[in-house]
């Protein structure tokens, strides 16, 4: 699975695994908490919003991967 983020004008792909997306789901809403603590302007907020839901889409893409029966098993 590739999950792919834009920083200013570039484009980083990193292939991730259940585990792995699942502990950076864990550091985006890390970084929400914080971001709204500190109160975090509407852009900052949005853009790691964005990036919340594109980890959990990529999250609920891996899992169904893993557990769809693969075809032609018996």
């Amino acid at each position: 699975m590739r999950i792919r983020e834009m920083h200013a004008a570039q484009v980083t792909s990193v292939v991730y695994t259940v585990e792995t997306l699942t502990e950076e789901i864990g550091r985006i809403v890390v970084e929400r908490q914080a971001l709204r603590a500190t109160g975090a302007d509407r852009d900052l907020l949005e853009e790691n919003r964005r990036r919340l839901a594109a980890a959990q889409n990529g999250l609920s893409r891996l899992l169904i991967q893993r557990h769809l029966p693969q075809a032609g098993a018996a």
